[in-house]
């Protein structure tokens, strides 16, 4: 390696006509991840249903551990709430109504034995408060139609 390369090239080599970076160990800790949002998430007894956007980015632990007797593992997680797209066909026409599904980021990752049972390593997995409540989806203007017809009959029977 010439010394222009050194100056210039920082942590790289020049090698024949190659350019070499050091390896780096991927340690264990958090990372941005692509994850499917399936329709099983909202029903599971319904699949005539899309949703919108089809993928998000969660939190996920990775990284190696130096030896195959250890496995990097979440020891904090927190759950979000995420409003997504409902498309259904109704007469072939799209139906669109928000949804809201769980998912489950990593916050804080350790190595632990990969000998471990599934239980939760020592400490004990921790997590954040419980987590605010669903917002209440909003009914069809069908259902609304069918509570207000049906308020007004019991109004009716009250006051007879």
């Amino acid at each position: 390696m010439n010394l222009h390369c050194r100056e210039k090239c920082g942590a790289f080599a020049q090698q024949g006509s190659l350019l070499l970076s050091p390896a780096q160990q991927a340690l264990c800790k958090v990372r941005t991840e692509v994850m499917e949002v399936t329709r099983s998430m909202l029903d599971r007894s319904n699949a005539h249903f899309l949703l919108w956007p089809p993928c998000v980015e969660v939190q996920r632990c990775s990284g190696c551990c130096n030896t195959k007797n250890l496995k990097c593992v979440p020891v904090l997680t927190h759950t979000r709430y995420l409003q997504v797209m409902k498309i259904q066909y109704a007469n072939k026409r799209p139906v669109y109504d928000k949804a809201v599904v769980s998912i489950s980021d990593h916050v804080e990752c350790q190595t632990t034995s990969a000998l471990a049972k599934v239980s939760p390593p020592h400490p004990p997995a921790r997590t954040h408060p419980r987590p605010p409540p669903r917002p209440p989806s909003r009914p069809s203007k069908k259902r609304r139609k069918q509570r207000n017809r049906i308020s007004k009959a019991a109004m009716r029977a009250m006051l007879m």
